[in-house]
């Protein structure tokens, strides 16, 4: 399932949910419940391709309102926070209809590789990632998880 993409030019970050740990009844410490998925970012030449990644649906889920927030303004910052700090993930809006995506990846914390990357993009763009995360809340809830609904 698609949790999200955002794409820019020559780049995009895309992020798939494969298994779910503790539906319907035990959310996770990090909000909603966990989850593992793959990731694949391409920022030019430089690419992360079907990574595992750890995640819950309460991180997406805060995303979500956040992104939808800055889209509806076309202003601020917004952070995917993710609990295994395995990926941070910044949006920048500008009034210009501008969306610049910072972000800093690593796949295991014991090994000192990462990718840093900046992707750019815009306005026209946010709708098609608001409408994936907001499926992913409509069967796994908010940060409470279906309970919270």
């Amino acid at each position: 399932m698609l949790a999200f993409k955002l794409e820019g030019n020559d780049c995009y970050i895309e992020l798939t949910i494969e298994e779910v740990w503790g539906y319907p009844n035990e959310t996770s410490y990090g909000g909603g419940y966990g989850a593992k998925g793959q990731l694949t970012i391409k920022a030019g030449e430089y690419s992360v391709d079907n990574a595992t990644h750890y995640f819950t649906t309460g991180e997406l889920y805060r995303f979500m309102q956040e992104l939808q927030q800055c889209y509806n303004k076309l202003e601020g910052e917004i952070y995917l926070d993710n609990t295994e700090h395995e990926l941070d993930l910044k949006c920048t809006f500008n009034r210009k209809g501008h969306v610049v995506i910072n972000g800093r990846f690593q796949s295991r914390p014991d090994i000192q590789t990462f990718l840093i990357f900046e992707l750019r993009t815009d306005q026209t763009q946010i709708p098609a990632a608001i409408f994936a995360l907001k499926r992913v809340a409509e069967i796994f809830g908010d940060d409470k998880g279906i309970k919270g609904k």
